[in-house]
């Protein structure tokens, strides 16, 4: 009578030992998952201590300068671990690119928030027309000069290498660009907050307004500069950018205007 009594404590014992395995086992799976995921991020702050490193010594010498071995002596990694992370400068070149056009996205994002065309009467005079495009054109400037001092150095080499000699950085940044004219054509022709103009003119004011604001960046900014420095010429960089930008909008108003009358 004693032995089956026995035996079933020990099929019980058996299954509990079952059980206890398999959860070790389950334990054991997820423990790879979690060092790949540690290796991801690792890889990816590395990537980006690369990506940081390259634009201080751009700030310093130009991307031309930068070579392979220079940019990851200064991320602190060996030349040879450069390669677990780009295939070469142009395409740690590209990545950067790809993160300043991130940023310049926020930028349009907070200024689209701003910007609307109060409209305009028959006979309103210029101080009234000058006003109501400056609610489009100071909000646009404003919100740049905000986004270029946060990060100065990655929009600095944004613009700068838009005409350099990196074909790869040059199709990215004209990618870029082309994107970006698109997306302020889309704000500026907004119903009851846009400006009264064909799609076709307001493609050229896009193309135009950008260029205005990356050439007042590169006079009056240095990607070397102090913080003190940066957030001074952000200030400067308001008020004659905005000038020439309200006088631009005008002009092609009043152009449209005419055009309209004619017909």
């Amino acid at each position: 009578m004693k032995s089956p009594i026995i035996l079933l404590k020990k099929k019980s014992t058996r299954k509990n030992s079952a059980h206890e395995t398999g959860g070790n086992k389950s334990s054991k799976r997820e423990t790879p998952m979690a060092s790949r995921n540690e290796a991801k991020q690792q890889k990816e702050k590395t990537s980006q201590a690369l990506i940081e490193s390259a634009l201080e010594l751009c700030a310093e010498q130009g991307y031309a300068s930068l070579s392979l071995r220079s940019v990851a002596r200064k991320a602190g990694i060996a030349p040879t671990s450069f390669y677990r992370h780009f295939r070469e400068i142009d395409e740690m070149g590209v990545a950067m690119v790809e993160q300043a056009k991130e940023a310049l996205d926020g930028w349009l994002a907070q200024a689209r928030k701003q910007m609307a065309f109060s409209g305009l009467k028959p006979g309103d005079g210029s101080q009234k027309q000058l006003t109501a495009i400056e609610c489009l054109t100071r909000p646009f400037v404003k919100t740049f000069a905000d986004a270029y001092r946060q990060t100065p150095r990655l929009l600095h080499l944004f613009f700068q290498e838009r005409t350099g000699s990196a074909d790869a950085l040059r199709a990215a940044i004209g990618d870029a660009i082309s994107a970006l004219i698109q997306d302020l054509v889309e704000i500026l022709k907004r119903p009851g907050k846009g400006l009264p103009c064909s799609t076709q003119t307001l493609g050229l004011l896009s193309e135009t307004m950008i260029t205005l604001v990356s050439r007042g960046v590169m006079e009056r900014f240095s990607p070397s500069g102090t913080p003190q420095e940066t957030l001074r010429a952000a200030a400067n960089l308001i008020e004659p950018v905005i000038q020439p930008l309200t006088l631009l909008l005008l002009g092609a108003l009043t152009l449209e205007q005419t055009k309209q009358e004619q017909e």
